[in-house]
């Protein structure tokens, strides 16, 4: 794996094992150009490339090595958000559509599978939102009864088969889940036989516009030209103002168990504000959650309280096997934003703000920005227009963005420790000097490697995160891993020498 992408811990999709490509070493012309080698990068490409138009894709580290082989890809239009709270930023047919885009989602990827005979571990299966401690029955009778009115075929059961313990749900019908990495894996196959360009260890560092073509730069100095520019990097790296006001970055964890005896899961959430959500994978219990703003480090280990609320509520959860965890981007009116970049540049199309729900939005998006880019009308263009503000989501971009405002003030804050004795190892520190705030990060050489701890996207300061020995920032969620190396935007560069 490339330096470039160094979290530390490791997914369970990680097992499989996907093709290497090569590094972009020539200056190329092409019709499209994508940014971003994730399940939502491949599903444009490969839509892309079946309809007959050239493509080349860039990923900066690995494909599948960001946040989509991180997920926990549960198949769902299961809302992020209870629909109750939805309704209140989007009128009803807005929402309508948006919740069978994410049904009809499932339904194109199960139709891409057998298609392209994709062995990814698919399967249908029902999903169950249960009670989180302060919730009761009025939130998910008022979500059946909103769901059917969108047209969903919601039901109130008063326990879930084999777990009754958990109380009333609400039944999602017709679910699914799979194998991201080895989904993703059938579709670079695909993509090889329609001539696709791939090349790994390309991280762009530039965008311009030439002879009204799109130009981007590598790190290496190679250039590719397109008429038309799709930025699928989870937070698009291709500007610094428009989409970062409007969305949030979150850490989520994920903690894998050995089933004690073997049985057959179905897709559970919770109402719990964070929320939890479940899956099984061959004899792996797999629980998610205790999400919280990157940057913003929770005071308790976000494993152990998984662990703990797994062993008070499900007794098959076994032996620990896997923890990891990701990074979602959550919109402030809990929809994607797939479309036209906002901006004057033409022809620049993006996907951003999947939250829970990026794997059917990857899929929504493969049916949206081809049909932009050739002209087409679709009817989910204005849905999940990125450049939309509705009146109703000021409260919350507002709050959203007062927040992000007040992690400046660690420009005046006082540092974590003055000697860089007190750095453990293979821990990072804020430091001053000066005026100015370093970060500097204790290696397993007994070395102290600074660097400047100013994000080189908009100058917030970047945070220690210690499960993943990482430098985060609070703002907009920009990475960069214990050396200083950018694994994920907004940020295009690293964090600054001393």
């Amino acid at each position: 794996m490339s330096d470039l992408e160094k979290d530390r811990t490791s997914p369970l999709w990680d097992e499989v094992h996907m093709p290497f490509y090569p590094g972009l070493k020539d200056h190329l012309d092409t019709e499209v150009c994508i940014v971003g080698g994730g399940i939502a990068g491949l599903s444009i490409a490969y839509k892309l490339s079946k309809r007959g138009h050239k493509v080349v894709l860039l990923e900066a580290s690995r494909i599948g090595s960001g946040q989509s082989g991180r997920t926990t890809a549960h198949l769902s239009y299961q809302t992020e958000e209870q629909l109750d709270k939805m309704i209140k930023s989007h009128n009803k047919e807005d929402l309508k559509e948006f919740v069978l885009a994410h049904k009809e989602a499932i339904d194109e990827i199960e139709e891409t599978i057998i298609q392209e005979n994709i062995s990814c571990d698919f399967k249908r299966l029902d999903g169950y939102l249960f009670l989180g401690p302060e919730d009761d029955d009025d939130l998910l009778k008022r979500e059946v009864s909103l769901g059917r009115e969108l047209g969903l075929n919601l039901s109130f059961v008063e326990a879930i088969p084999a777990f009754s313990h958990l109380g009333a749900a609400v039944l999602y019908p017709e679910q699914a889940q799979f194998h991201p990495v080895k989904y993703m894996a059938g579709l670079l196959r695909v993509m090889k036989e329609l001539d696709v360009l791939v090349y790994e260890n390309s991280r762009v560092k530039e965008f311009s516009i030439e002879d009204e073509q799109h130009k981007v730069v590598t790190e290496d100095g190679f250039t590719v030209k397109s008429r038309y520019l799709v930025v699928a990097t989870d937070s698009p790296v291709n500007n610094r103002f428009y989409i970062h006001t409007k969305q949030s970055a979150y850490r989520s964890y994920v903690v894998g168990f050995e089933m004690k005896h073997k049985m057959s899961l179905p897709l559970m959430w919770d109402t719990a504000d964070p929320y939890r959500y479940i899956r099984g994978s061959g004899n792996t219990f797999i629980l998610g959650g205790e999400d919280h703003r990157t940057g913003q480090n929770p005071s308790e280990d976000p494993f152990d309280k998984l662990i703990s609320w797994a062993r008070e509520h499900f007794p098959v959860a076994g032996e620990v096997t896997w923890k990891w965890s990701g990074q979602v981007f959550e919109p402030v009116d809990g929809m994607a934003y797939i479309g036209k970049n906002p901006g004057p540049e033409k022809n620049v199309f993006i996907v951003t703000g999947q939250s829970g729900l990026g794997m059917t939005s990857a899929t929504i998006a493969s049916r949206i920005i081809p049909d932009l880019i050739e002209g087409k009308s679709n009817h989910l263009t204005n849905i999940f227009e990125p450049s939309r503000l509705a009146l109703s989501d000021k409260a919350e971009y507002l709050k959203d963005n007062s927040i992000n405002a007040f992690q400046y003030k660690d420009w005046i804050t006082p540092a974590d420790v003055k000697n860089v004795h007190d750095i453990p190892s293979d821990e990072g520190r804020l430091m001053r000097d000066g005026l100015l705030k370093t970060c500097v990060y204790h290696n397993e050489s007994d070395e102290y490697e600074t660097k400047s701890a100013v994000c080189p996207h908009l100058g917030a300061i970047v945070k220690w995160n210690d499960l993943e020995k990482s430098w985060d920032c609070p703002c907009h969620g920009s990475r960069f891993n214990s050396h200083g190396k950018v694994i994920e935007g907004p940020a295009l560069s690293d964090l600054l020498g001393p």
